[in-house]
C-alpha cells in the first residue's frame, strides 16, 4: 500500500509541476506578444499627410512635385524610424507621438532629440 501512496503523490507533484509550466508558459509568450506588439513603429497614412501638407504649403503647379518630395522624404525616414523605434525608451515614444502628428519625419526629429538616441 504504501508504495502505491508514493506513486500516487508522485503523479500529483508531476501534475502541478505541469500545470505550474503551462501557466508559465502562457504567461512568457504573453509578454512576447505585448512586448512586439510595443515595439513595432507606428503606420501613417502617408498619402493623406502629403496631399495634406501639399495643400497647406505649394502653390500654382507645384503641387504634384511638392507631393512626390514629401512621399519620398515620408517614405525614407519611416526606415529610420522603423529601426530606432524600438530603442526609445517607451515614455520617449509616447511624447513623441503626439508631438508628431502623422509624420515620419516628424517623429524621426522628436526620437532624435531623445536623450540616449
Amino acid at each position: 500500500m504504501q508504495i502505491r501512496q508514493g506513486g500516487c503523490k508522485r503523479l500529483q507533484g508531476a501534475a502541478r509541476y505541469k500545470a505550474g509550466m503551462t501557466r508559465i508558459l502562457i504567461v512568457a509568450i504573453v509578454l512576447m506578444i505585448s512586448g512586439k506588439a510595443q515595439a513595432t513603429a507606428p503606420e501613417f497614412d502617408m498619402e493623406r499627410f502629403c496631399v495634406g501638407f501639399v495643400k497647406s504649403h505649394a502653390s500654382g503647379d507645384m503641387g504634384e512635385l511638392a507631393k512626390a518630395v514629401c512621399m519620398l522624404s515620408e517614405e525614407s525616414t519611416k526606415t529610420i524610424v522603423d529601426k530606432a523605434w524600438d530603442h526609445a525608451p517607451a515614455g520617449s515614444r509616447e511624447a513623441c507621438l503626439k508631438t508628431a502628428g502623422d509624420s515620419y519625419v516628424g517623429l524621426a526629429h522628436c526620437l532624435g532629440s531623445v536623450p540616449g538616441q
